[in-house]
Protein backbone atom coordinates (compact mmCIF):
# COMPACT_ATOMS: atom_id res chain seq x y z
CA UNK A 1 0.00 0.00 0.00
CA UNK A 2 1.35 3.41 -0.99
CA UNK A 3 -0.13 6.51 0.68
CA UNK A 4 0.62 9.87 -0.94
CA UNK A 5 -0.47 13.43 -0.23
CA UNK A 6 -0.59 16.35 -2.65
CA UNK A 7 -0.48 19.51 -0.51
CA UNK A 8 -1.45 21.83 -3.39
CA UNK A 9 -4.76 19.94 -3.80
CA UNK A 10 -4.96 18.79 -0.18
CA UNK A 11 -5.59 15.34 -1.61
CA UNK A 12 -4.68 11.89 -0.30
CA UNK A 13 -4.26 8.86 -2.56
CA UNK A 14 -3.77 5.20 -1.72
CA UNK A 15 -2.26 3.17 -4.55
CA UNK A 16 -3.35 5.96 -6.89
CA UNK A 17 -7.00 6.07 -5.78
CA UNK A 18 -8.25 9.25 -4.08
CA UNK A 19 -9.43 8.82 -0.49
CA UNK A 20 -11.06 11.45 1.72
CA UNK A 21 -8.93 13.36 4.20
CA UNK A 22 -9.98 13.71 7.83
CA UNK A 23 -10.15 17.51 7.86
CA UNK A 24 -12.10 17.60 4.57
CA UNK A 25 -14.62 15.13 5.96
CA UNK A 26 -15.16 17.30 9.04
CA UNK A 27 -15.26 20.67 7.25
CA UNK A 28 -19.12 20.81 7.09
CA UNK A 29 -19.31 20.69 10.90
CA UNK A 30 -18.02 24.25 11.22
CA UNK A 31 -19.70 27.32 9.76
CA UNK A 32 -17.16 30.01 8.93
CA UNK A 33 -19.59 32.00 6.77
CA UNK A 34 -19.64 34.93 9.21
CA UNK A 35 -15.86 35.21 9.34
CA UNK A 36 -14.35 37.47 6.68
CA UNK A 37 -12.28 35.42 4.19
CA UNK A 38 -9.16 37.52 4.83
CA UNK A 39 -9.37 36.79 8.57
CA UNK A 40 -9.85 33.06 7.91
CA UNK A 41 -6.89 32.93 5.56
CA UNK A 42 -4.65 34.88 7.97
CA UNK A 43 -5.54 32.52 10.84
CA UNK A 44 -4.99 29.43 8.65
CA UNK A 45 -1.65 30.83 7.48
CA UNK A 46 -0.55 31.49 11.06
CA UNK A 47 -1.52 27.94 12.01
CA UNK A 48 0.53 26.51 9.13
CA UNK A 49 3.58 28.58 10.09
CA UNK A 50 3.32 27.59 13.76
CA UNK A 51 2.95 23.92 12.83
CA UNK A 52 6.00 24.14 10.59
CA UNK A 53 8.13 25.79 13.29
CA UNK A 54 7.09 23.12 15.82
CA UNK A 55 7.79 20.38 13.29
CA UNK A 56 11.28 21.71 12.54
CA UNK A 57 11.88 22.08 16.28
CA UNK A 58 10.98 18.41 16.81
CA UNK A 59 13.20 17.35 13.91
CA UNK A 60 16.12 19.39 15.35
CA UNK A 61 16.19 21.29 12.07
CA UNK A 62 14.87 24.70 13.12
CA UNK A 63 16.83 27.76 12.04
CA UNK A 64 16.09 30.07 14.97
CA UNK A 65 16.66 33.16 12.80
CA UNK A 66 13.80 32.04 10.54
CA UNK A 67 11.18 32.17 13.32
CA UNK A 68 8.93 35.15 12.66
CA UNK A 69 7.93 37.45 15.52
CA UNK A 70 4.28 36.44 15.12
CA UNK A 71 5.16 32.72 15.38
CA UNK A 72 7.71 32.98 18.21
CA UNK A 73 5.28 33.05 21.19
CA UNK A 74 3.47 29.95 19.92
CA UNK A 75 6.78 28.14 19.54
CA UNK A 76 7.72 29.27 23.05
CA UNK A 77 4.44 27.80 24.33
CA UNK A 78 5.16 24.51 22.56
CA UNK A 79 8.67 24.31 23.99
CA UNK A 80 7.38 25.20 27.44
CA UNK A 81 4.82 22.38 27.23
CA UNK A 82 7.52 19.84 26.30
CA UNK A 83 9.76 20.96 29.18
CA UNK A 84 6.98 21.27 31.77
CA UNK A 85 5.51 17.84 31.05
CA UNK A 86 8.60 15.94 29.96
CA UNK A 87 6.65 14.78 26.89
CA UNK A 88 8.69 12.86 24.34
CA UNK A 89 7.80 13.26 20.66
CA UNK A 90 7.32 9.79 19.13
CA UNK A 91 5.63 10.78 15.84
CA UNK A 92 5.65 14.15 14.12
CA UNK A 93 3.29 15.06 11.23
CA UNK A 94 2.65 11.41 10.36
CA UNK A 95 0.38 10.45 7.47
CA UNK A 96 -2.04 7.66 8.38
CA UNK A 97 -4.64 5.56 6.55
CA UNK A 98 -7.58 3.57 7.87
CA UNK A 99 -7.85 0.39 5.80
CA UNK A 100 -11.40 -0.49 6.86
CA UNK A 101 -13.06 2.89 6.33
CA UNK A 102 -10.62 4.10 3.65
CA UNK A 103 -9.75 7.62 4.76
CA UNK A 104 -6.40 9.29 5.40
CA UNK A 105 -4.96 12.19 7.33
CA UNK A 106 -1.87 13.70 8.85
CA UNK A 107 -1.74 13.63 12.63
CA UNK A 108 0.25 16.31 14.42
CA UNK A 109 1.96 14.42 17.24
CA UNK A 110 2.14 11.15 19.08
CA UNK A 111 3.72 11.86 22.44
CA UNK A 112 4.90 9.68 25.28
CA UNK A 113 3.48 11.56 28.24
CA UNK A 114 2.89 10.48 31.84
CA UNK A 115 3.89 6.91 31.00
CA UNK A 116 1.42 6.49 28.12
CA UNK A 117 1.03 7.29 24.44
CA UNK A 118 -1.05 10.34 23.53
CA UNK A 119 -2.32 11.58 20.19
CA UNK A 120 -2.06 15.38 20.34
CA UNK A 121 -3.32 17.94 17.85
CA UNK A 122 -1.68 21.38 17.92
CA UNK A 123 -4.02 24.36 17.78
CA UNK A 124 -3.55 28.12 17.70
CA UNK A 125 -7.23 28.82 18.36
CA UNK A 126 -8.59 30.56 21.45
CA UNK A 127 -10.90 27.62 22.19
CA UNK A 128 -10.77 23.97 21.24
CA UNK A 129 -12.69 23.60 17.96
CA UNK A 130 -15.63 21.17 17.98
CA UNK A 131 -14.02 19.12 15.22
CA UNK A 132 -10.90 18.23 17.22
CA UNK A 133 -12.56 15.35 19.06
CA UNK A 134 -13.76 13.57 15.89
CA UNK A 135 -10.51 14.50 14.13
CA UNK A 136 -8.28 12.91 16.76
CA UNK A 137 -10.61 9.89 17.04
CA UNK A 138 -10.22 9.36 13.30
CA UNK A 139 -6.44 9.54 13.54
CA UNK A 140 -6.44 7.20 16.52
CA UNK A 141 -8.40 4.62 14.50
CA UNK A 142 -5.97 4.96 11.60
CA UNK A 143 -2.76 4.26 13.50
CA UNK A 144 -2.15 0.60 14.26
CA UNK A 145 1.42 0.37 15.51
CA UNK A 146 1.26 2.60 18.61
CA UNK A 147 -0.93 1.72 21.62
CA UNK A 148 -2.60 5.12 21.93
CA UNK A 149 -4.48 5.66 25.19
CA UNK A 150 -5.31 9.37 25.18
CA UNK A 151 -6.28 12.16 22.79
CA UNK A 152 -5.82 15.87 23.38
CA UNK A 153 -5.69 19.30 21.80
CA UNK A 154 -2.65 21.35 22.73
CA UNK A 155 -3.66 24.99 22.44
CA UNK A 156 -0.63 27.21 21.93
CA UNK A 157 -1.34 30.79 22.90
CA UNK A 158 0.03 34.09 21.60
CA UNK A 159 1.25 35.00 25.09
CA UNK A 160 3.65 32.02 25.19
CA UNK A 161 1.42 29.85 27.39
CA UNK A 162 -0.37 26.63 26.52
CA UNK A 163 -3.32 24.52 27.55
CA UNK A 164 -3.66 20.75 27.08
CA UNK A 165 -7.32 19.81 26.65
CA UNK A 166 -7.84 16.07 26.98
CA UNK A 167 -10.60 14.75 24.73
CA UNK A 168 -12.97 12.19 26.28
CA UNK A 169 -16.22 12.35 24.33
CA UNK A 170 -17.27 8.75 23.57
CA UNK A 171 -19.23 10.01 20.53
CA UNK A 172 -16.18 11.43 18.73
CA UNK A 173 -15.56 8.29 16.65
CA UNK A 174 -19.22 7.82 15.69
CA UNK A 175 -19.42 11.52 14.80
CA UNK A 176 -16.49 11.12 12.44
CA UNK A 177 -18.02 8.01 10.86
CA UNK A 178 -21.33 9.86 10.35
CA UNK A 179 -19.50 12.76 8.71
CA UNK A 180 -17.58 10.28 6.52
CA UNK A 181 -20.85 8.65 5.42
CA UNK A 182 -22.31 12.06 4.50
CA UNK A 183 -19.09 13.01 2.70
CA UNK A 184 -19.23 9.86 0.57
CA UNK A 185 -22.94 10.35 -0.10
CA UNK A 186 -22.29 13.89 -1.33
CA UNK A 187 -19.39 12.71 -3.51
CA UNK A 188 -21.60 10.06 -5.15
CA UNK A 189 -24.19 12.71 -6.04
CA UNK A 190 -21.87 15.42 -7.37
CA UNK A 191 -22.57 16.49 -10.92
Amino acid sequence: MKLTFDPSLHEYRVDGARVPGVTSVLRPLVDFSRVPPAVLEAKADLGRRVHLACQYHDEHDLDESSVEAEVAPYLTAYRRFLVDTGAEVIENERQVFNRVHRYAGTLDRVLYLRGEFWLVDLKTSITTPITVGPQTAAYMHAIEDVPLRHRAALRLRPDGTYRLDELHNPNDWSTFLAALTLHRYAEMHEA
